[in-house]
């Protein structure tokens, strides 16, 4: 009976010690499914941030690539936008600039339709300071409230965005808002600190854009009639001097025409200035179509153009163009609604025979244009009066 009493002893104490083992083994196996799961979490995230940051550097090159092409710098706006749209799995991307009285119109609204694309381009935008500060670019996502900037959250259509200012000298020329209507996890990744990052760099490349618009806006303003888009007389003057030392290298003749317009004040005075701005841009398309791609039309100011052949065979060639010219001028016109018909006074100055720099011979040209108004008008001729 002892001996029965001991073995069921020990038999007890072994069940013990297996039941001690076996919950051991248990917690040990919780915690290292645990682990398993935290190592797992690390790794996606850390996946995760990889994804962003590859899809930020292909959104970069991309972007390098678009500004060395792009001198269209509203299609280069519409093309950043759609890239990250793309790159960034966003659905919309608004650039929106500031307004003379602080508000904010958007210029570009990628992934937005025709409807409202007119009604949020046809109103202003009240951007509060938050989303300005170039350092501390906002991202809004589920875990914000509905109230955190919900007016710009409401009037650009996007309740999960990041925003980032487009600074130039220190002053805000853009904002960059870009983001998703909803959030659909698992199948769009979450927005995070490398998107803003993103988004701050293509701000970056934004005012770059923006650099080049300034710049290329200035140099139009410098070189071109803003009325007409013709050349300006800086730029026309230039192309002659470069024609005169083209034609002196390679020993043949060029011309220039001064056109001075017959009958433009009495439009002016009876119809307005808008009939008479109308007629000048017509004057301008119609002097355009009557020459080479390689000459040059220029207006020098008030109703005087001046036309460029920077290479002709002979001297008689540029009088074909004039009268060319002439016909086209003196065609009746509709400008501004209204019923209209000018004519014109040219002069022909042809390089050597006239002179051998521009200044002289736009000169020469200008002096034989007042040869023909003296001698009746709506006529061409060269210098000397033949």
């Amino acid at each position: 009976m002892a001996t029965t009493t001991a073995s069921a002893a020990t038999t007890s104490a072994e069940f013990d010690e297996l039941r001690r083992e076996v919950a051991y083994l248990r917690k040990r196996s919780e915690q290292l499914a645990a682990s398993l799961v935290r190592a797992d979490t690390i790794a996606a995230a850390i996946r995760h941030e990889l994804e962003q940051k590859r899809r930020g550097f292909t959104l970069m090159g991309e972007l390098a690539v678009t500004l060395g092409q792009d001198t269209d710098y509203a299609s280069a706006f519409h093309a950043i936008s759609r890239r990250i749209n793309s790159a960034l799995n966003m659905q919309r991307t608004a650039v929106l600039t500031p307004n003379d009285d602080g508000s904010f119109s958007a210029v570009v609204l990628q992934g937005y339709d025709e409807a409202e694309q007119q009604e949020i381009g046809g109103r202003t935008i009240v951007v509060p300071a938050e989303m300005l500060d170039p350092l501390r670019p906002v991202l809004l996502t589920r875990a914000d409230p509905d109230e955190r900037l919900a007016e710009v959250r409401s009037a650009l259509g996007l309740p999960y965005l990041i925003s980032s200012p487009v600074l130039l000298n220190g002053e805000v020329v853009a904002l960059l808002v870009t983001g998703r209507v909803r959030e659909q996890r698992p199948f769009l990744p979450r927005l995070g600190r490398s998107d803003v990052e993103t988004v701050q760099a293509v701000g970056a490349y934004l005012a770059a854009v923006l650099t080049g618009q300034r710049l290329q806006q200035a140099e139009n303003l410098a070189n071109y009639d803003p009325l007409t888009g013709l050349p300006n007389l800086r730029l026309a003057t230039d192309r002659l001097q470069q024609a005169v030392t083209l034609a002196a290298r390679d020993g043949f003749k060029s011309a220039v025409m001064f056109v001075d317009l017959d009958g433009f004040k009495a439009i002016n005075d009876t119809l307005g200035h808008a009939a008479g701005d109308a007629t000048l841009r017509i004057v301008a398309q119609r002097l355009e179509a009557s020459v080479r791609k390689s000459d040059t039309v220029g207006r020098i100011g008030g109703d005087e153009f001046i036309i460029i052949l920077p290479h002709i065979e002979h001297a008689e060639g540029a009088r074909v163009v004039a009268e060319k010219a002439l016909a086209e001028i003196c065609r009746p016109m509709d400008a501004y609604g209204l019923h209209c018909q000018v004519g014109a006074s040219i002069g022909i100055a042809v390089f050597p025979e006239h002179g051998s720099d521009a200044a002289t011979l736009l000169r020469r040209a200008d002096e034989a244009m007042y040869g023909v108004k003296k001698s009746g008008k709506r006529a061409v001729h060269f210098v000397g009066g033949r």
